[in-house]
């Protein structure tokens, strides 16, 4: 899954950007749209990533039918817990590490997911400065992916980073399999 996110992008600049990633990636990847529902519709994005204070889940599953994936961020257990009463189909838990892109956030760690996972039936996908090994204790932790910016696009390499990040999911994945 690719998310496209942009805030600082002007409107007409974002919808352009929204609608060249779904042109580039065609049917490789389902693309969502961060927190803008309109664009999501008009691009035909497979759906929408809303923040925890962002559009209402039930309006952006009026607006893009049973078809579309829907997330909402989280960043408590409280945030999770409204995030599946709302119906979203899956959970973006973080900041879990400290991380440039959310500068004066603290990281949560492995705690808030801990709870998170024995309290929520949503799949959740871990964020906030995922690197491999931090995505193999996320994933080992009970999250069921993890999302990344830094991790590949500050490499040097993006393709090796990307690589290495799913290697280490795997690795945990595989360590699990009875």
């Amino acid at each position: 899954m690719i998310q496209v996110q942009a805030p600082e992008v002007e409107r007409t600049d974002f919808f352009n950007l929204a609608a060249e990633v779904i042109e580039t990636i065609g049917e490789d990847a389902l693309v969502v749209i961060n927190d803008r529902v309109d664009v999501a519709l008009a691009v035909d994005a497979g759906g929408v990533q809303l923040g925890e204070r962002g559009p209402a889940v039930k309006a952006a599953r009026r607006v893009g039918g049973d078809d579309w994936l829907i997330g909402r961020s989280a960043h408590s257990l409280a945030g999770a817990k409204k995030a599946e009463m709302d119906l979203a189909d899956y959970l973006l838990l973080g900041t879990l590490y400290d991380t440039a892109s959310h500068p004066g956030q603290s990281g949560v760690a492995i705690d808030l997911l801990n709870e998170v996972v024995a309290s929520v039936q949503l799949p959740i996908i871990g964020i906030g400065s995922i690197n491999p090994e931090r995505a193999g204790a996320v994933v080992s932790a009970g999250a069921r992916g993890v999302a990344v910016i830094g991790a590949i696009l500050g490499s040097d390499d993006p393709e090796r980073a990307a690589a290495n990040l799913r290697m280490a999911i795997e690795k945990v994945v595989s360590d699990h399999v009875p």
